[in-house]
């Protein structure tokens, strides 16, 4: 007995189907998967502080600067004697890729062999440090100055559970291009500033929300940055996340 074929209605119809049910799956896989990496960008966030609470420990609960400098060539890979925190923290962790979170773009400055790699490892982790309140500028007339920070006591926080200490962020800088980097705007940024200093948006620009960035479930829109919520630790050690909105409120940077 002769098998009986499809007719072109019903392909079309099992095709039709196909498509709606791929446009419903999609992006529910495309979520799931976001959530993987913020999960595993949280999970290297815990390891940055659980390091940092050991720096902290063998430094009289003393913050480390934001930045300080130190001899070129006396870091492998070299940094060229700039000394970001992230240098100051790395002999607490096992790897250079805990300092970063799998949502940002893939860059050729973060492969070791970038001759500028030990430089901007320091300068573009995924997360930022909130130094404005936790290791100051010694220039009292330019708070923002990196160059000039000092770390502060921690006794100096009397609300440990509620001070950020360091929150996702981006540069939104395109200088890094210069080191070999192709996404280099959209890579993190080694500090974070309070609301005070937020520029707003639109333009998008490096001060438009002080360097912190929502990396998980946003979009960059008409100049602005849309949604989404950032993995931020605060000074106690706990993690959560948190979106651009609440993270607006000044009572959560300094006291």
């Amino acid at each position: 007995m002769r098998a009986r074929a499809f007719t072109l209605i019903e392909l079309l119809v099992v095709i039709a189907i196909i498509a709606i049910l791929g446009a419903i799956l999609f992006p529910v896989f495309a979520q799931a998967r976001e959530k993987a990496r913020q999960t595993t960008c949280a999970s290297n966030l815990r390891q940055i502080v659980l390091a940092t609470q050991m720096y902290l420990q063998d430094y009289d609960e003393t913050f480390f600067p934001a930045h300080s400098t130190g001899q070129a060539g006396g870091n492998l890979p070299n940094n060229y004697g700039r000394l970001f925190w992230p240098w100051l923290v790395r002999p607490y962790t096992n790897s250079f890729e805990v300092f970063w979170c799998p949502t940002e773009p893939k860059d050729p400055c973060r492969e070791r062999n970038n001759p500028y790699f030990g430089y901007l490892f320091g300068m573009s982790p995924a997360w930022g440090f909130n130094m404005v309140y936790l290791a100051p500028s010694r220039d009292e007339y330019n708070p923002t100055d990196l160059y000039a920070s000092q770390g502060a006591s921690v006794a100096r926080v009397q609300r440990p559970a509620e001070i950020v200490m360091f929150v996702e962020s981006i540069a939104l800088y395109t200088r890094a291009r210069s080191y070999g980097c192709t996404n280099a705007e959209r890579l993190g940024y080694a500090v974070v500033f309070p609301p005070r200093f937020w520029q707003g948006a639109p333009p998008l620009r490096p001060l438009s929300y002080g360097h912190v960035f929502p990396r998980h479930f946003s979009q960059i829109r008409d100049g602005q940055i849309v949604g989404g919520f950032a993995n931020v630790a605060f000074v106690d050690g706990h993690i959560k996340p948190m979106t651009l909105d609440s993270l607006r409120r000044p009572e959560r940077w300094e006291e």
